[in-house]
This record gives structure tokens, sequence and C-alpha cells, in this order.
């Protein structure tokens, strides 16, 4: 919500909002008035309640909307009110969609900081005034060299954010081969570093790359945040899932990152997920903003800068040469795709890749929630982010599942759930809604949730839950189409969960099987059919059991092909290979197998789960199987 939308909604309330601010005050015609935003009696502050939603105190100037007088009132920034406010009014933002994330930081020991003193003599050579400095509470700082093994003279760089210390990085001040030495504290919150010195009711800022380009501009008067990691893209902007909500205050945001490659990438994932519609990105003459001050760069010229900022253009509007080095690397680089499948006969062949679309079909009950909470399972452990919207399964029936899939345990003890949910903590986030989804929330969630955390995988357990009747097939190719949309647009996979059309099902199940409009198998870049050789299932039994008739020539062809038959019917990127792999559903971790007698894999222990039971049964510690 934007600080315009957020104030609208105020000023819909305004007299509930007025009373809370300013309980002393009192109403006189179409007005509230008070002494100041003190709140003293008086007439001196005056809130119009007409409809020209604007505040005034006519004994100092002030004057602006609601949340400016929210700022004023209780001393606090832009961000702080805006949560506030949104609390007075019973607003919610898209988190409660869902798990909350349990997850502790460590606070800054600030061990190796001292007394600010030699640190002003370098920022002064930088162009940064003591003035600016102070402000920002520098200090001085050491930190260890490891190649020399001794200390460095640094400086301690304190992020702030209302008041509380979140982390000290240290810069060395000496560059021993020309190379800084940085160190960060270890398990503190991921932010960004200025809000000591940004103005209160400020909705405009530069996002920059360092903080001594950040406090740069404020030499210059203009308000400025760096990013803690630096350029890049993925984990290098894990910053923005911590401070989402204190970006919704800022209206415009011009990205200045440093002028190179990789400045130019983290400026492109950052206003894709903090909003395209409100980024800029910053050309300077320089390659940074203190590159440009010590340069004597004016402040007009740098102010020019910001004004002629360029928009992000649509990405559908290119030039073929911005394509060249994809197209290179299409043919010199091997293609890693963006994760692998969690078995080995297929991952010669495919590749689970960025911008695609794949689907795993099949008849009830023959697997298709296990296989597709394998693949997430198995992605999770390479390190990708995963979403998993599973419409039929209650949240807590559902990671059951997935904790019996990551360490190989039909019945683990509680100490074991609690470190699997560790495990998942970065890794895993629920659409926490069961039942009948709509296309259109689950899509918006969905985009919220890929800006915010930087998801890449999206999981739908199914189709059939996705609001649409069985004979609505434009309902469907329309969602088919703005989930291939969503996924070209974020560069992320997307797996669709899908039923298959009432068939034989003691035969494996193809292409054109897929349950509602043609459109979904069309549209669709990958398509999976998981099939379970029932008629194996009941050959074996009738094997064991000594009073069944004997084994028929159809049993015993059942009994030579494998328990479950996964099937990649359609590839469109790669070579296009498709084809069939024999897997055995295990009933311990409910992990497919790739042979009977493999065993299955326990992703935190990071090896065969054998081996894990092996270490158990040698420390005489009794575990359920």
């Amino acid at each position: 919500m934007t600080p315009n939308e957020l104030s609208g909604k105020l000023w819909d309330s305004v007299e509930r909002v007025v009373a809370y601010l300013l309980p002393n005050g009192k109403k006189a015609a179409n007005e509230w008035v008070c002494g100041s935003v003190d709140g003293e009696k008086g007439n001196s502050l005056k809130v119009n309640l007409a409809g020209k939603r604007v505040w005034s105190d006519f004994s100092t100037g002030e004057s602006g909307d609601l949340l400016d007088l929210w700022c004023a009132v209780k001393s606090c920034q832009l961000h702080v009110a805006m949560t506030e406010a949104k609390s007075l009014l019973g607003l919610k933002d898209n988190d409660q969609h869902f798990e909350a994330k349990k997850k502790t930081f460590s606070r800054p020991v600030k061990q190796g900081l001292k007394k600010a003193n030699d640190c002003y003599a370098y920022l002064e050579k930088r162009g940064i005034s003591r003035d600016i400095a102070e402000k920002f509470k520098v200090t001085d700082a050491v930190v260890w060299h490891h190649d020399e093994k001794r200390e460095l003279p640094a400086i301690g760089f304190p992020y702030l954010r209302d008041g509380e210390l979140l982390q000290v990085k240290r810069i060395s001040t000496e560059r021993p081969n020309g190379k800084k030495v940085i160190m960060a504290e270890a398990n503190c919150e991921p932010c960004l570093f200025g809000w000591q010195m940004m103005p209160a009711s400020s909705k405009v800022v530069v996002l920059c790359e360092g903080e001594i380009d950040c406090m740069s501009f404020y030499q210059y008067s203009i308000p400025a945040l760096s990013v803690p990691f630096g350029g890049g893209k993925g984990a290098k902007q894990d910053w923005i899932e911590y401070e989402y909500h204190n970006m919704d205050r800022f209206e415009e945001i011009w990205l200045c990152l440093d002028n190179d490659s990789v400045g130019l990438e983290a400026a492109k994932e950052i206003a894709r997920r903090l909003g395209i519609h409100r980024c800029r990105l910053v050309t300077l003459p320089h390659k940074d903003v203190n590159e440009s001050l010590c340069a004597g760069v004016s402040g007009e010229d740098i102010f020019a800068c910001l004004e002629t900022a360029a928009y992000f253009d649509p990405d559908e509007l290119c030039s073929a040469y911005d394509f060249l080095q994809q197209t290179i690397a299409t043919f010199e680089t091997r293609d890693e795709g963006l994760f692998v499948s969690p078995w080995s006969r297929l991952n010669g062949n495919f590749k689970f890749r960025e911008s695609e679309f794949s689907i795993v079909n099949g008849i009830n009950n023959h697997g298709k929630t296990e296989m597709a909470g394998h693949i997430s399972i198995s992605a999770m452990s390479q390190g990708i982010k995963t979403c998993i919207a599973s419409l039929e399964l209650k949240p807590g029936k559902l990671l059951a599942r997935l904790v019996r899939q990551v360490i190989c345990n039909k019945r683990p003890q509680r100490d074991e759930i609690t470190h699997t949910f560790e495990w998942f903590n970065d890794r895993l986030w629920l659409f926490n809604l069961t039942g009948t989804a709509k296309a259109d929330r689950l899509l918006e969630i969905f985009a919220y949730a890929r800006r915010r955390y930087g998801i890449e995988l999206f999981v739908i357990d199914n189709l059939a839950k996705c609001g649409f009747a069985e004979e609505d097939s434009s309902g469907q190719k329309d969602f088919i189409d703005r989930l291939c949309d969503f996924k070209n647009t974020n560069n992320c996979h997307v797996i669709l969960v899908t039923h298959s059309r009432k068939t034989d099902e003691n035969v494996p199940t193809g292409k054109m099987d897929v349950k509602g409009t043609g459109a979904i198998t069309d549209m669709a870049d990958n398509l999976f059919s998981v099939w379970r050789n029932i008629p194996r299932e009941t050959a074996l039994q009738k094997q064991e059991d000594p009073h069944a008739p004997e084994l028929t020539d159809k049993d015993r062809a059942a009994m030579a092909m494998p328990g479950t038959l996964i099937r990649l019917l359609k590839q469109r990127e790669g070579e296009g290979w498709v084809g069939d792999i024999a897997a055995y559903l295990d009933p311990r971790s409910h992990q497919f197998l790739e042979s009977e007698s493999a065993t299955p894999w326990n992703y935190i222990a990071n090896r065969p789960q054998d081996e894990v039971d092996m270490d158990w049964e040698m420390q005489n510690v009794s575990r359920a199987s």
C-alpha cells in the first residue's frame, strides 16, 4: 500500500484518526483544533474535516496529510507511522497469507570499535564533512587481515533503524595490495544503511551501493540508503525481505548503484522486486557518487542526474543486440538449469529451468502430491526458495508429509521435527489457504512472494482447486496464460499438479490424458505423468498369499515393470528429450527411488538414510522406522 493510498484511507476516517492522535483537541465547526503537534489545548493547529484533506499549524508553518501529522505527533519515521496507521484501521498486508517465519537474529557485539577520531580525517579525504560523519555515528575500528595476520585500522559503520542497532560493518582504511578488508557481524538482521539520517516524512530516496556513497549523497543534501551486500542479484538482495514494508513509504526510488554490470544487475533485481513503476536508474558522471563528489561535481549536476534518471523500459521492448550475450551463452555455456530433479536418470536429459512452467499429471492416488513434494525438497536442498500452495491439505498435514520426505522417518521425534523446520526456515513458504482459491488472488500472492522473498519455485496442488468449473475451458485457459506470464515476468519456475481424465488406471497415462482444456498442455514447457503400477502391487500380494490362485502371464508382466513410472511427455527446451524412468515409492520416506534396493536420501544429513541409521544403531539409539 502506497503512502497516498494509506493517507486516503486515513482521511476516510479522519475524525477517528485525529481523536487518536490529538485527544486533547476539540471539534470546532468543520475543523479539529489544538495547540500544536504536542497535543496541548489551543487553536494554532487545525485539521480540516470537511473534505479538503489537509492540516496546518499556523504558528510553525507545518502542514501536510495525515501521515505527515502522524510523524510529527509521534516523532517517528514514515514507515513506522504507516505500520501504526494500518494497525489502527485494521488493514493487513499480504504477509497474512504465509506461515509466519520464526527467525531470531543476533545483535552486534561491537567488538573492535573505538571512539571516533581517525575516521574523520579519512572521510574528509573522501569529501565527507565531520558534521555528516557525526550524524551517521561512525567510529574508529579495527579488522583482522588473515593473510598478514595483523589488525588493520578501519571505520565502523553502524546500521541503525528506529533507534535500534542491527549491524556494524567495518571497512579497512589501509588497503594491503590495494584491496579493502570488510567485516560484518554474523547472524544479524539484513538491513539498509542510513535510516538514522532519513528525514521523518521523506517519500523519495536514493538507493546506492556503499556506506560512503550514502554519506556522499547527504553531503549533497539528498536522502539516501545503502544496500548492505553490494551489487548482483539473488542472495545479495536478501535485505528486501526484511525491509519490504519499510520501503512502502517511498513513492520514488532512484537506483544509483555502481556503474558496472554487477551494479546494473542489482538495479534490475531491486526494481523488479520493489516495483518498476516507482524505480528509476541513475547515471552519474563517474563510477559512483563519492567519485563524483571527490571530482568536484556540483550539487546542481547531481540533481540533474536524478531528474533525468531513466525509467526501466518494459521487458517487451528490446533491441536484438540486447540478447547478444545470451545468444552466445546458449551456444558456449552448459545449461545448468535452475535446479535438477531427485533422479539421476532424468537429470542427464532434463533440468528445471528459469521462466518455465511444468505440469505433474496423474490419476487419483498415484503419487502426484508425493512427486511434487519430492521435487520441491530436492530444489530446496539446492538452495531454491520454494512456495507451495497446497489447496487440499492443511498446512500441518502438508508439512508432516514434507518432514517425512526430508528426514526419511515415518514417526519422527519432536526434536527431529523442530530441526527439520529450522531447515525449512529460509527455504519454504506456504500459501496459507485450504479450499478453492481464486486464481487472481493466488497469482497476486505469488507475485508478492517473488518480490519480497525472492522465491524461485512455486508449486500449485492442484488445478481443480483454483476456482474453475470442469467445463470452464476459457477460464482455465486464461489462468494458464497468466501463469505463463507470471513465470516469464518473474524468471521463476512454476509446477502445476493436474488430474487425469477418467481412464483405465492399469495403463500408464499419456500426453492427451490431462483433464481440462487442451491449452494446459499446449502452453506447458514440460509435462510429467506419474503412474502407479497397481497391477504389480496386486500380483505381489497374490504371490505372498499361499491361498491365492497361481500367477498369470499378465501378473508376471506387471511384476516385471517398475512400481511407478515417471514419464516426461513434453520438454520444450534442451534437446527436447522425452522418455520414462522407473521409480519405486519408498513407504518410509515417501520418496521415489530409482531401484527397489536403493535407500532414500536424508536431506538434512545430506547422505543416504542407511548411513544415518547405522550411526544411530552404533549409538544404541532406538528409533521408529
